[in-house]
């Protein structure tokens, strides 16, 4: 366990959680976030990393026109034929209420109604003709939020939705079967695995089945009637994620695992494209991960590489082409507006695997006590306010 001083100087996002104790009211900060999340520690990292995904690059990447102000740790998804990307930290690490509006037949963007306050790493799903925002963080001192937002195509403002029952950050939002399925993300005890639905129309949100493994800065999309939980980690950029599972809300039942990806990722980013399951992004201590990956039945294949990587990016899935807006391009706090599209195939493209071709690392089941247990500090109460 680190010294208060230790801590103090660490790069770490540092989290908290309430705890009694005789003669005075102690708070434990638990790390859920090495050097990433807007949180900049003045060292330069590389823009990629030698992520093993050995794409051959057969789907070309071009550009669109950028997001207008640069952030990191956005969200996105599309409404009524348009992208929308929302929040996130800006070049400063201030949170941001800012949302845009792309028309991929002007290349332009727009600015959209304002959230009713400023968030970043909060989930977002579109479900019939609304988009919803659930969750995130606000403020200096990166609170925990439990609100959840939505608004319908051409309205002019945010309205109010059910809160989660649990506030979390970098957390994931899905949509299916007409149900909205927030999952995992970073409570004030720490990383995740609680799944809560709620069915538009409703007053409340549900519990639904835990995931099988806990995990932050993950993705979340929805195939097939079944909501997929990709990568994401367990606190540190050490403890980046494989693991992916699924879960079908009709049918109910125990998430189910799928295969693993090819690169190990957390701050990643996911959607569905030409009926597939496709995610990119993310950052390692090494630098931000380039690769794309769509699944396939029975695995992953890494089908594209982006020209920038970047982490805390919105990707986002309209009509056949995948759109990834914003973002970091280096480990903690980077921003920049760069928005990348290709055009995934809808089936797996016939790529060759290498001799050397690895299928990523296992989810580092060391990770929690390294990433969790050993990154714990006291501290008085009245520093969370």
């Amino acid at each position: 366990m680190p010294t208060a001083t230790e801590a103090a100087r660490s790069p770490l996002t540092w989290h908290a959680a309430g705890v009694g104790a005789v003669g005075s009211v102690l708070a434990v900060l638990v790390a859920v976030a090495a050097i990433g999340c807007g949180r900049d520690d003045g060292r330069r990292r590389p823009e990629s990393t030698g992520d093993r995904s050995r794409s051959t690059s057969a789907v070309p990447v071009r550009t669109a026109g950028d997001l207008p102000v640069p952030r990191t740790e956005v969200a996105g998804t599309a409404l009524g034929g348009q992208l929308v990307v929302v929040g996130g930290l800006d070049a400063q690490g201030r949170a941001s209420d800012l949302v845009h509006f792309f028309d991929p037949a002007t290349d332009r963007w727009q600015p959209g109604p304002r959230l009713p306050r400023a968030l970043h790493h909060v989930g977002m799903a579109a479900l019939g003709d609304r988009v919803w925002v659930a969750g995130g963080y606000a403020g200096a001192a990166w609170t925990s939020q439990s609100q959840v937002f939505s608004l319908g195509d051409g309205e002019s403002s945010w309205r109010e939705e059910p809160a989660l029952h649990q506030a979390r950050g970098a957390l994931a939002l899905a949509a299916s079967d007409g149900r909205l399925v927030a999952l995992g993300g970073a409570t004030r005890a720490g990383v995740t695995a609680s799944v809560e639905v709620l069915v538009p129309g409703e007053e409340v949100w549900k519990s639904g089945p835990p995931l099988t493994q806990a995990r932050e800065h993950l993705a979340a999309a929805s195939s097939g009637g079944r909501v997929y939980a990709i990568a994401g980690r367990l606190g540190s950029l050490e403890s980046n994620l494989t693991s992916v599972e699924s879960w079908d809300p009709q049918a109910g039942g125990p998430w189910r695992p799928e295969p693993q990806l090819i690169d190990a990722r957390g701050g990643t980013s996911a959607a569905v494209v030409a009926g597939r399951v496709c995610v990119t992004g993310g950052e390692e201590p090494r630098g931000t991960i380039a690769s794309v990956e769509c699944l396939s039945p029975g695995r992953w294949e890494g089908i594209a590489r982006l020209t920038r990587p970047r982490h805390g990016l919105a990707v986002i899935g309209l009509g056949a082409t995948l759109h990834v807006v914003g973002g970091g391009p280096t480990p903690g706090l980077s921003v920049s507006g760069t928005h990348e599209v290709l055009d995934p195939p809808p089936k797996a493209l016939p790529v060759p695997a290498t001799p050397d071709e690895g299928r990523g690392d296992q989810p580092q089941r060391s990770g929690p006590a390294r990433s969790m247990s050993t990154r714990i500090t006291t501290r008085r109460s009245r520093s969370m306010a």
